[in-house]
């Protein structure tokens, strides 16, 4: 008898999966152009105004305008997902070894799941989580 090969993921690894695109795609680009701006010698003109008044900032003054950030990009997460969970005509949904899976139907908060304690900001996020910036 052949052996059934199971490729299919759990719900936790989709979840994980998307929230890591979501954080690699869109939080950390966004928090790593912060960062960018502050160390930039010859920062492009548009940015110049940004840059000076970032260096001007002191370590923790930048690590509370980086949080704020953080937790700014974070709202917008969870009002985007937001918008899929409450107007049902909108889909969010995974292919699975050819099996459409609905990601609203397999979190319990899929908004929430970027911002929780232990969420995908917290867990997958490269900028925030680095201390040297």
């Amino acid at each position: 008898m052949e052996q059934i090969k199971n490729d299919m993921k759990s719900n936790e690894d989709i979840l994980n999966e998307f929230g890591k695109k979501i954080i690699e795609g869109c939080i950390d680009p966004a928090l790593g152009n912060l960062l960018s701006l502050r160390k930039k010698e010859n920062p492009p003109i548009l940015f110049k105004e940004y840059t000076e008044l970032f260096k001007k900032l002191d370590d923790n003054d930048f690590k509370i305008l980086k949080k704020y950030l953080a937790e700014s990009l974070g709202g917008l997460t969870f009002n985007i997902l937001r918008v899929f969970e409450e107007n049902e005509q909108f889909k969010i949904s995974y292919d699975n070894d050819g099996h459409q899976i609905n990601l609203l139907e397999i979190s319990e908060d899929l908004k929430a799941e970027p911002i929780i304690e232990n969420g995908w900001i917290q867990r997958f996020s490269k900028e925030l989580n680095n201390e040297t910036t």
